[in-house]
């Protein structure tokens, strides 16, 4: 099978990096060590090549109520300049993808959808389209995505473009597309454009020292953080009030999967709960859990978090936030507690 590749494969070869098949592409996992470079982002900066996410264009006249249709955000809200996460649903109100749409007009936007999702939210938007005005565009093979995360992440940026940019707003630049958004939860931005001008941005970046991440360290990051990972965390099966994420959802604004979800919140659902192990071990995806000797559910994720220095996992749990668990790992069930997110 083939792998796709972004146009900075070779250079992180060059790098050394580490490479693994992640949805269809080959990514680099790590450059040097997970923890070396989880520990770069949080406390100084590290430079992601995230251009195997999509970009898609939507415009129209119609475009910001279609879109509150096929999100679960009323987008007519947002201002030019703006960007907003939200999910996008199914009929059921089973999450297709998260994704942050950008404002750069009352007419004109973008969303962000993850690598293995592209062509199926193209396809759910383009099917749910036809009684609005609206044209609807993948362009994700024309950009690159690049990420720049950490406590100088803002330096760098002003160093490089002389600017700055508030989190959730976006600023155009020429080709570029500069927004301060992330999936590490320090402050941060991610920088979209022309496939021509990636490597400028990614040397000048390095040049100015930034550390290249891996996808290794970006998912240690965004678990601390309890952001969801789509594919692991929901897949398909899972709607977004289970996800913990109720927040995403404007009650007051008709969407595609909202009358599951209000009877789901009036019955009651299990919830996506961190769970931090209270004795020393790691955790993994797929973990057995358990709660007064009953299997009760598995882990969705699961790393050592290396700021914490403990384990850390996800699971979908109808139990309250308090409440001892137990995670089965390599035979022995190792004491645990469930939180509430994020971890750090």
């Amino acid at each position: 099978m083939t792998l796709f590749q972004t146009c900075l494969h070779d250079d992180h070869l060059k790098l050394g990096a580490k490479m693994v098949d992640f949805a269809g592409w080959h990514m680099p996992i790590q450059y040097t060590s997970i923890v070396s470079e989880h520990h770069a982002v949080r406390e100084r900066v590290g430079i992601f090549d995230v251009s195997h996410m999509g970009q898609i264009f939507v415009s129209g006249k119609d475009a910001s109520s279609f879109l509150s249709y096929v999100t679960t955000w009323n987008i007519s809200k947002l201002l030019e300049g703006d960007c907003r996460y939200c999910h996008i649903l199914d009929d059921k109100g089973k999450i297709i993808d998260d994704t942050i749409v950008y404002s750069f007009s009352r007419q004109e936007f973008m969303l962000i959808p993850n690598a293995s999702m592209i062509s199926k939210v193209f396809d759910w938007l383009s099917f749910n389209s036809s009684n609005f005005d609206v044209s609807i565009n993948n362009k994700s093979e024309d950009y690159f995505c690049l990420a720049i995360q950490g406590p100088e992440a803002p330096r760098l940026l002003r160093q490089f473009f002389n600017l700055s940019v508030t989190p959730f707003k976006l600023i155009k630049l020429d080709n570029l597309i500069i927004s301060g958004t992330g999936y590490t939860g320090e402050k941060g931005y991610e920088i979209m454009g022309p496939m021509s001008e990636c490597r400028t941005v990614w040397e000048s970046f390095l040049e100015m020292g930034a550390i290249p991440i891996g996808l290794g360290a970006r998912d240690t990051l965004r678990l601390e953080k309890g952001y969801l990972l789509s594919g692991t965390d929901f897949n398909g099966l899972q709607t977004t009030l289970e996800s913990g994420y109720s927040w995403v959802v404007d009650w007051n604004n008709n969407f595609i999967g909202k009358e599951s979800l209000l009877v789901q919140r009036e019955e009651g659902h299990k919830t996506l709960c961190g769970i931090l192990l209270e004795e020393r071990g790691v955790l993994r995806p797929g973990l057995e859990v358990y709660h007064t000797d009953k299997k009760i559910s598995k882990l969705t994720s699961g790393s050592l978090s290396p700021m914490l220095k403990r384990g850390i996992g996800l699971s979908y749990l109808d139990v309250p936030v308090g409440t001892p668990v137990n995670i089965l790992v390599r035979n022995k069930q190792l004491k645990g507690r469930v939180i509430q997110t994020p971890f750090l």
